[in-house]
């Protein structure tokens, strides 16, 4: 019993982890279309995921995909409660952290001191990290450069975090989170919980370990408590103490409700599951009716012929039922793209090689191409790295 009580704490704290390590590196791992993992590009209105690209331009995609979202979310609450803050959520794990961190300080003025230095640190991280998730990671620092309003962005939302980190933490999740407030009302008398077991009252000792370590300082005794965030903090307290005094595990943990018996017949979380599962169909329907009709793929790999004129290979492909003709511009009137214009055959692919003749020095090594197929539609952009 021990022995498993401890070996769920470890794979607790081990899935925070690598949950963290994951949402830090996926803006940086680059599939073979050369794009994020997983990525939203605010530029483009694109939606990088797993080597495909979603257009996001259209409402309704962008519209069935919020419904999405917010009924999955509707129905891991119904079933499973506040998982998401205990175990996901970006806020607990780095509050957990600064606090877990600080406390081995005993001095309150360093202790202080230590919180304040590791809230900047974490705010600091998380602001690059969520902003890469919306710019391109690997020209974040020019973007940055060049755009004044990204910049300002940065900053607030480095300057939020850090006084959440520093001053607000588990008050947020208990007073201010949207979700911890849209929770309540969707939670029943069987969702999961964290609490007392049922059968196990009578064994406790009073010693309110639990209470005093709980990060939102409630009684988890009390069942349910709306304001638990699911860390299972008491739960390793409550069983440290029963170790020490009964060798065995302690009196709190998860139970399904009231009952304390899983129920998957309930109407609300059947409905919500349905729902669920429709919106997933019409969203990937939506996406591949109206996929782009026409894709564009620009080669990174730029070749030099000397003189300041460089080539590199352009794929085209026409999905449309008439023939299209691209237009390849320079908007920054640096370099003279030829040819000028590229036609391709109804339903068809064409590679094509452009040659890219400079004028000058290029500011940073990159030349800007913008990709016209329709006047009536915005172009698509690239960024060519030509040293």
């Amino acid at each position: 019993m021990k022995a498993n009580s401890v070996l769920r704490g470890k794979i607790y704290r081990l899935l925070q982890f690598i949950v963290a390590a994951c949402v830090f590196i996926i803006p940086f791992i680059k599939t073979s279309n050369g794009n994020s993992l997983f990525r939203f590009d605010v530029s483009t209105l694109q939606l990088y995921a797993f080597n495909g690209i979603v257009n996001f331009a259209s409402f309704f995609s962008a519209f069935i995909a919020i419904l999405l979202v917010t009924f999955l979310f509707i129905f891991t609450t119904q079933l499973l409660g506040r998982i998401w803050c205990g175990w996901l959520c970006p806020q607990s794990f780095f509050a957990i952290r600064i606090e877990s961190y600080a406390k081995k300080i005993k001095n309150k003025t360093m202790r202080f001191a230590a919180e304040i230095i590791l809230a900047a640190v974490f705010a600091l991280l998380l602001t690059l990290i969520w902003m890469m998730y919306f710019v391109s990671p690997y020209d974040f620092i020019e973007t940055l450069k060049n755009s004044h309003s990204m910049l300002i962005i940065g900053v607030v939302l480095f300057l939020f975090i850090f006084a959440d980190f520093a001053f607000v933490r588990f008050k947020w999740c208990k007073y201010v989170c949207p979700y911890s407030k849209f929770q309540v009302v969707m939670t029943d008398d069987d969702t999961l919980y964290v609490g007392m077991i049922p059968g196990k009252e009578s064994q406790c000792l009073n010693c309110k370990a639990c209470i005093r370590v709980c990060p939102t300082h409630i009684d988890p005794r009390n069942n349910p408590d709306a304001d638990c965030i699911y860390c299972e903090t008491c739960v390793t307290a409550c069983n440290k103490i029963f170790h020490k005094k009964e060798n065995t595990n302690g009196i709190l943990g998860y139970v399904w409700g009231k009952q304390d018996k899983l129920n998957l017949k309930r109407p609300n979380l059947i409905v919500t599951f349905i729902i669920s599962i429709t919106l997933v169909f019409v969203l990937i329907y939506s996406i591949v009716s109206t996929s782009e009709p026409v894709m564009i793929k620009i080669d990174e790999s730029v070749s030099s012929l000397g003189n300041g004129i460089y080539t590199c290979n352009v794929e085209i492909k026409n999905n449309l039922n008439k023939p299209v003709r691209v237009k390849f511009v320079n908007p920054d009137n640096l370099a003279e793209i030829t040819p000028e214009m590229v036609r391709v055959y109804i339903q068809s692919t064409k590679t094509e090689t452009i040659t890219i003749n400079t004028k000058g020095d290029i500011p940073n090594g990159k030349i800007t191409v913008n990709a016209y197929y329709d006047r009536n539609n915005p172009p698509l952009i690239f960024e060519l790295n030509i040293k």
